[in-house]
């Protein structure tokens, strides 16, 4: 079954490390941002190239709000899982310190490993 053009649009405007720095400053912020506020956190001082990347976001995981822009259910959603530790201090919970089974770091930030061999070989 292919994937539906929708989940792929979607997962496409996640490639970029612009987008994925501003949905962290969305999810670190205490509410609504302004588009100067949040431009300013991300440190992107090109306002065109800035606006590109927000207005892609605002697609499917960015939301204007209260004259400002926070994260939408699927935003929130992203960044629990890029950083799943930033999501359990945020809910009060305590995450656990482990290392990524692959290559034994434990600050791994990789999303994904490649294997050559299948795990249970």
């Amino acid at each position: 079954m292919a994937d539906s053009p929708d989940v792929t649009d979607a997962l496409d405007v996640l490639g970029n490390e612009i987008r994925v720095a501003i949905l962290r400053e969305l999810a670190e912020a205490d509410g609504p941002l302004s588009f100067t506020e949040l431009r300013e956190r991300t440190g992107i001082r090109d306002t065109g190239k800035f606006n590109y990347h927000l207005t892609k976001l605002c697609s499917y995981f960015v939301r204007e709000a209260d004259g400002g822009y926070e994260l939408g259910h699927a935003g929130s959603r992203v960044v629990s899982a890029v950083d799943p530790r930033a999501s359990a201090e945020e809910s009060g919970e305590v995450a656990p310190e482990e290392t990524c089974p692959v290559c034994g770091d434990e600050d791994c930030e990789k999303l994904f490993h490649v294997h050559l061999t299948p795990p249970w070989r």
